[in-house]
């Protein structure tokens, strides 16, 4: 599971254009994170045990415990300055949020000392191989508390090749034209967020075909990756929300 592309997560500059810039210019990127907890709530699954993989800056996390007063969260994720961000967005839950620095090969599993019954994960697993995508999906399971879910927002193809890449163009669009709706001492944030995101559209549309490694885009259709939910024992699987590039997909460990 190694994932070799690290070094763009690694810069105090990205991780605060990221912070707050996300929202703003991923698409769906609340509708997908209110979504869940929206399900959350139609399930009533009030004393939350959420392990969040790849946790970022913690704005999920936030979500989670401002609305679910008894709930604790484990954050994982590997870049000191995300981890960071989130330790000052979080600092007064610091009583509710264990931190664990780890990528996904290491054996991060030895931090979890009780066990979740909610696992969730946002624009991460993508970076993985499918082989190594597959694995952690049953890593989650087995890690999982009886009757848990597990839920993957992140970036995936669709039904074909030209819906996906009209999705990857719309990602464009939409972080083009949100720049007018900025004041301007948020347009230096803007700036540093398109810096990055100008790689990203080298990899995934200048570049679409050609070989992916470990820690590029490696984008794998919902359908699929619902089939591997499946196989490995998830039930009740579903995509619970889709929005162009961007799908939640998950299933319940029964």
């Amino acid at each position: 599971m190694k994932q070799l592309d690290k070094n763009r997560f690694q810069s105090v500059s990205m991780a605060n254009s990221y912070d707050k810039m996300c929202q703003l210019l991923v698409p769906g990127y609340d509708l997908m994170q209110d979504t869940l907890i929206d399900f959350l709530k139609f399930e009533k699954i009030n004393n939350i045990v959420l392990l969040d993989l790849g946790a970022g800056s913690g704005i999920l996390i936030e979500k989670i415990l401002k609305e679910f007063s008894n709930s604790i969260c484990y954050y994982l994720d590997f870049s000191d300055d995300f981890i960071n961000i989130a330790k000052e967005r979080l600092n007064k839950y610091q009583d509710r949020v264990t931190y664990i620095k780890s990528d996904f090969n290491n054996p991060w599993e030895s931090n979890i000392t009780q066990k979740p019954n909610l696992i969730t994960s946002t624009s991460a697993i993508h970076h993985l191989s499918n082989e190594n995508k597959r694995k952690l999906y049953e890593k989650c399971y087995n890690i999982l508390e009886d009757s848990g879910w597990f839920f993957n927002i992140d970036e995936m193809k669709t039904i074909n090749e030209e819906s996906h890449l009209k999705n990857l163009y719309y990602w464009v669009y939409h972080a083009n034209k949100q720049k007018e709706t900025l004041p301007d001492n948020e347009i230096n944030a803007y700036d540093g967020w398109m810096e990055k995101f100008g790689s990203w559209k080298e990899r995934n549309i200048e570049n679409m075909y050609l070989p992916k490694k470990e820690g590029d885009d490696i984008h794998e259709s919902f359908l699929k990756q619902l089939v591997w939910l499946e196989e490995i024992g998830f039930q009740e699987t579903d995509i619970f929300c889709k929005h162009f590039l961007w799908g939640m997909i998950g299933g319940k460990k029964v």
